[in-house]
């Protein structure tokens, strides 16, 4: 008896500890909690070694519109944005530019990659999934991947890692290993570097480019301006038709 009563309240600390996900209700639909339209900061439900929150942002009608499944678009700020004050992804990159568009048709997920690394650590990213396509109600065959800078690169290696979770990726002046390029050889890509960065140097997405060429990729598309610097997203992400573009690709 007393091992019975040990074993049930084992089982009782694991299911009051686990994570608290979207839950069945009667007829087998999904529930999933109302979110604060608009920007709003979250924590992950089991911290990972370099990420433990994230800004989220949905839709003025994703609590009324229950019905639809919303395209996720995920950003990886820069090496600047690190640390603990989450403010700092806030004022940088796609959450930046969310202050000036209304109702953004994107559910958008910043997570915030804390000082202990200097390069996003993917297996925390994949820690943050399960957050991803469990809390929010969301499409699964449009999920949309982009960064800049360290984020670049973290898009870069978080895609060429696990292809299979996006429909379509976009780097920023970023850099990664050609070795393992193949991998996106069949994946939607818009590609943006400047000629003149002096940060991360351009050959970084040039070998990337090429190397997905050679493997017989034909979806990605690069573009280099001679000048800009380092700054290589703040052209893409104030143009309306890469956001167009990005809703065109689907799984």
């Amino acid at each position: 008896m007393y091992i019975h009563r040990l074993l049930l309240c084992c089982l009782l600390m694991v299911f009051a500890t686990a994570p608290v996900y979207a839950v069945s209700e009667p007829g087998d639909t999904l529930y999933y909690a109302k979110q604060a339209p608009g920007i709003s900061v979250k924590k992950m439900r089991l911290p990972a070694r370099s990420i433990d929150q994230y800004v989220l942002y949905t839709p003025s009608t994703y609590n009324t519109d229950r019905n639809k499944r919303w395209p996720v678009l995920i950003f990886l700020h820069g090496k600047g944005e690190r640390g603990n004050d989450i403010n700092l992804v806030r004022k940088m990159g796609i959450p930046w530019r969310l202050r000036d568009i209304p109702n953004f048709p994107f559910v958008v997920i910043a997570p915030q990659c804390k000082l202990n690394v200097n390069t996003w650590d993917v297996a925390s990213l994949n820690a943050l999934w399960p957050d991803i396509v469990r809390l929010y109600r969301i499409d699964t065959n449009r999920v949309y991947l982009t960064g800049l800078s360290m984020g670049g690169n973290g898009t870069w290696m978080w895609g060429m890692n696990s292809p299979e979770k996006f429909a379509a990726l976009a780097p920023m002046c970023g850099w990664g290993n050609p070795a393992n390029a193949c991998a996106l050889k069949d994946k939607p890509m818009k590609v943006f570097h400047n000629a003149d960065d002096d940060t991360v140097p351009v050959n970084g997405s040039r070998r990337l480019v090429n190397a997905i060429k050679a493997c017989g990729g034909k979806k990605v598309e690069y573009t280099e301006r001679p000048t800009g610097g380092h700054d290589a997203w703040s052209t893409p992400y104030y143009d309306t038709k890469f956001y167009e573009w990005l809703l065109k690709q689907s799984k």
